[in-house]
């Protein structure tokens, strides 16, 4: 008989249609032998998008060669054998010659590729352990063996998860932060440490708990620290490194973590970076994202004590971004606590850099109060780098000493030598190695004032202004530094402002004893130039609140529902900087009345911000602050009562007004006498604004550069007094509106 020659697999194509016709195998428990051509065909249409795009020839081709080379596999593994026997007693040698040249290149070709498919595939988990093969091979070895291999499995699986507690971190390092250790110290201490109080009643324990809040506010260090003391298990799962390009291979990882947490119960499971690996699966990009998110579904499901003998294991999951993560994982049953870690106030930064500082050695000039005040918008990882980069600065200070040190050692020593005096060279490398020199000296002794290194409060004041808080960086707040010094006059709105937001951020439970709650919102109008943007800073820096300035045309997107996602980030971010005070300029260019004329995105801005501040009925601490120079161009709905429904009229300041606002400005410069200060009484600066105050300041100034001197004197101020027009032209307009928006309160 003479044997036809072997098929040979090509790349591509055929290693598809190979892996197809494998699952195949394994789905349907079917021999190859029964394989069809026009049954596999039909399955590839049914059941892969990509490949019935393919030219059906091509197809057919291909998925021929592969029945083949299945075939002979299979053929071969029965006969290897009886070959093996042949060989040995002296078979038949002609059988050797039957195979040519070609046949033999083809089937090893075709069986190093088979043999390296085969080897993703197991990595891959795509091949099943009760295929057809595979039993033909547990069939020929014992029952040890099988047992013996699943055991190595295992070991491996375990060896490659660590299941150690978190070393070298404590509770105790952490600061400003107990709100969050109250809550976790509830859903874990008992439930971990006491399961048997539970199953005694029939009480489920905490399944998960999701924390999130703005990237560097601790949720990874207080969930690990957390573990050390508990000194439970701990599985830890890298939302990124879980992800993985090869079918199969991510959710096989998250079983086998899970998997495991329930092997060495009580454990607990901590995600990272949760939104990475179980994305809202209505806009997943990928068919691999929904099954991540699936079977992260069905193995938390799996975690109830009842199925493992009463013993628990808690999910702690972190993330920045929880809108992103499916909402399966938020109901009850699976992450059905949910703990906000938002941007620290100031006595929580001052607690936190107290634990960041808790074994440094500090000077005793050290300021925690005030170093609290002067980092607004900080987060626990800024104030980690700030202590950082001031013990950096300090040690840069001792090395500049050493080397100043061996820099006159060496210039004593020309002298002694009776050489001329010279000065030792300066170059880099001379440098350099004159301070090697001088560290290698260990039993010199140490520079002047550098007796006991410590850091001083120096090298925090030298390195702070160089630190952008993270928060700010993310759109988040900080608060401002305008005081109540710096804004003249406005006696009455600000009397009204205190009343309104200052009074129920720093005494809220004068509120609480009366029974009522603080005004929704205060919109500011008036003339433009009265200081309305002032007031607004100069209550959040007064009230010690987080501040979001936004500028109401800024919010504004062409791209269809934009606009809207931005106004609803607004606010997310004021929630994570509670308090926090969101202040909006030129609202009126944000929500203009609606009417027919109006396009349909602006009114869906307006709906989207009306919507907003209903919802800050049951805020906690947020406060809004709008400000504009047409109030009847916004849409009524927002000036209702429970929206802004204090409306402060900022008018022109008057005379006496305006002496103040500008004395205000000469203080802040400091080199102008605030005598000078009467110079806006007089009728010329009828009708000034603050703007046009600021602007007569700094003409004065230029008119005392051009008569050569270095001082301003009040023949400067009147000289500037002429080329200045007042910005507000139709004050009458404005008093127009007054009579109909105000209700005089002073």
């Amino acid at each position: 008989m003479v044997s036809r020659p072997r098929p040979t697999l090509q790349a591509g194509l055929d290693r598809e249609v190979y892996q197809i016709v494998r699952k195949y195998l394994d789905d349907k428990n079917e021999s190859p032998l029964k394989l069809r051509l026009t049954t596999i065909y039909e399955w590839i249409q049914r059941s892969n998008s990509s490949l019935k795009r393919r030219p059906k020839k091509q197809i057919e081709d291909s998925i021929e060669r592969v029945i083949d080379v299945i075939r002979e596999d299979e053929e071969g593994d029965d006969s290897d054998e009886m070959a093996d026997l042949e060989g040995d007693f002296g078979g038949d040698d002609g059988g050797k010659e039957r195979k040519d040249a070609k046949d033999r290149s083809g089937d090893w070709m075709n069986k190093q590729i088979v043999n390296q498919w085969a080897t993703k595939e197991a990595v891959n988990g795509e091949k099943s352990e009760k295929s057809e093969k595979a039993r033909k091979r547990d069939s020929k070895r014992g029952d040890g063996e099988r047992e013996s291999k699943r055991q190595k499995k295992i070991a491996a699986a375990e060896s490659t998860i660590d299941v150690a507690p978190p070393v070298g971190m404590s509770l105790r390092d952490l600061g400003g932060v107990d709100n969050v250790i109250d809550q976790l110290k509830e859903h874990l201490v008992l439930p971990l440490l006491s399961p048997e109080e539970y199953t005694s009643q029939k009480l489920p324990i905490p399944r998960g708990i999701l924390l999130h809040g703005p990237p560097g506010c601790g949720k990874t260090a207080i969930c690990k620290a957390f573990a050390a003391t508990l000194g439970v298990p701990f599985v830890e799962i890298l939302g990124p490194s879980v992800v993985s390009g090869m079918s199969g291979e991510s959710e096989k990882q998250i079983r086998e973590h899970f998997q495991r947490a329930k092997e060495v119960a009580p454990c607990l499971i901590f995600i990272d970076e949760i939104d990475v690996i179980a994305p809202k699966r209505d806009s997943a990009q990928s068919q691999m994202e929904k099954r991540i998110v699936a079977q992260l579904l069905v193995s938390m499901d799996g975690l109830e004590m009842e199925g493992n003998d009463g013993k628990p294991v808690i999910v702690l999951a972190a993330t920045n971004r929880p809108d992103s993560i499916d909402p399966a994982l938020r109901r009850g049953g699976r992450f059905d606590t949910e703990i906000n870690m938002g941007v620290p106030n100031e006595p929580m930064r001052e607690h936190i850099m107290r634990a960041l500082t808790r074994e440094l050695v500090l000077g005793d000039d050290i300021d925690f109060p005030v170093l609290a005040k002067k980092t607004a918008g900080f987060v626990g990882a800024d104030l980690k780098d700030l202590v950082s980069k001031a013990g950096t600065w300090s040690m840069d200070r001792y090395r500049l000493a050493l080397e100043k040190q061996a820099a006159d050692a060496e210039s004593e020593d020309m002298d002694v030598d009776s050489q001329p005096t010279a000065s030792p060279a300066n170059t880099a490398v001379d440098r350099a190695e004159r301070l090697i020199r001088r560290v290698l000296n260990k039993g010199a002794e140490r520079p002047a004032g550098f007796e006991h290194r410590v850091i001083a409060m120096q090298a925090f004041e030298a390195v702070l202004p160089a630190i952008v808080p993270s928060s700010k960086r993310e759109g988040f707040a900080t608060v401002p530094d305008t005081t109540w010094r710096d804004v003249g006059a406005l006696e009455g709105v600000r009397d009204e402002l205190q009343m309104a937001i200052v009074e129920p951020i720093q005494n809220p439970e004068r509120y609480a004893k009366v029974g009522i709650s603080a005004p929704t919102g205060v919109l500011l109008w008036g003339p433009p130039g009265c200081g309305k943007t002032l007031l607004a800073k100069a209550v959040a820096a007064e009230s010690k609140a987080n501040f979001i300035s936004v500028k109401g045309p800024e919010l504004l997107n062409k791209y269809v529902g934009e606009s809207e996602r931005a106004l609803r980030q607004v606010f997310q971010r004021a929630r994570s900087s509670v308090p926090c005070v969101i202040f909006f300029d030129e609202l009126d260019a944000l929500v203009p009345k609606r009417s027919a004329e109006l396009h349909e995105a602006s009114a869906r801005v307006v709906n989207t911000l009306l919507t907003e501040l209903d919802g800050l009925s049951m805020r906690e601490g947020i406060f809004l602050i709008a400000a504009t120079n047409r109030p009847e161009m916004i849409d009524e709905a927002m000036l209702r009562p429970g929206r802004l429904e204090t409306l402060l009229y900022v008018e022109l300041p008057k005379p006496k007004e305006r002496v103040d606002i500008l004395r205000s400005l000469i203080r802040q410069r400091g080199v102008i006498q605030e005598e000078l200060a009467h110079v806006a009484e007089a009728d010329t600066c009828a009708n000034f604004s603050g703007a046009d105050l600021e602007s007569l300041l700094r003409k004065a100034g230029q008119h005392a550069l051009k008569r050569k001197s270095d001082v301003v004197e009040e023949v400067d101020f009147l000289e500037a007094v002429r080329t200045i027009r007042p910005s507000v032209g139709d004050v009458e307009k404005y008093e127009m509106l007054r009579e109909r928006f105000e209700t005089k309160l002073w």
